[in-house]
């Protein structure tokens, strides 16, 4: 009896299998994406300026911001151009809304101011305490920059009913903060607008 061997059976196995991992590699390989930046964000905004006040006060206080054009942003104005009010808080009177036919109170008191640029020049940012009665009410201001992220100043102070207080001045030098300074005191009241 006569063995005839034939390894062709077993090559063309061989071969077939290559091509199928071969093909599945070069699939897998066209599937990657690139690996994504992580943690990345370009907001179109490059300074906020936050006030905040207790969450229980019925108390309206109003932020006001004055840039190097002259013109005031407050509750009366809310955009020069590159400043914008986000958020006029009025304290506990403007804090329920209806959400899907419910009555939700959101109990934050807080106003923001977005600052989209930075023209170089000097900036004032004051608070008014707008009700006329009631008791001192602690604020808390933040001036934070988004590009790059920096908080450019971080502060508190107490008003009385119907008090307007600088909180802070700073000046921008070729697109920087500097020569931030909370001891001047520049009313704003009354030159709202342009």
């Amino acid at each position: 009896m006569r063995r005839y061997s034939s390894n062709l059976a077993f090559v063309d196995l061989l071969f077939n299998l290559l091509v199928g991992f071969t093909s599945l590699f070069v699939i897998a390989f066209l599937l990657i994406n690139p690996i994504a930046k992580t943690g990345v964000v370009d907001p179109p905004v490059v300074v906020m300026v936050e006030l905040e006040w207790a969450d229980d006060s019925t108390r309206d206080l109003d932020l006001y911001v004055r840039g190097p054009d002259g013109k005031v942003v407050s509750y009366s104005y809310k955009s020069n151009g590159f400043i914008t009010l986000k958020k006029d808080d009025l304290g506990k009177s403007s804090d329920t809304f209806v959400i899907n036919g419910e009555r939700v109170a959101v109990t934050r008191n807080y106003e923001i101011t977005t600052m989209t640029v930075l023209p170089d020049g000097d900036y004032v940012v004051n608070v008014h305490y707008f009700s006329p009665k009631g008791n001192p009410e602690a604020v808390n201001l933040r001036i934070t920059g988004l590009q790059p992220f920096g908080v450019h100043y971080e502060g508190s102070l107490t008003l009385s009913p119907g008090q307007e207080r600088t909180i802070v001045t700073f000046r921008v030098v070729e697109g920087k903060v500097t020569d931030v300074r909370s001891d001047i005191n520049v009313r704003l009241r009354g030159e709202v607008g342009p």
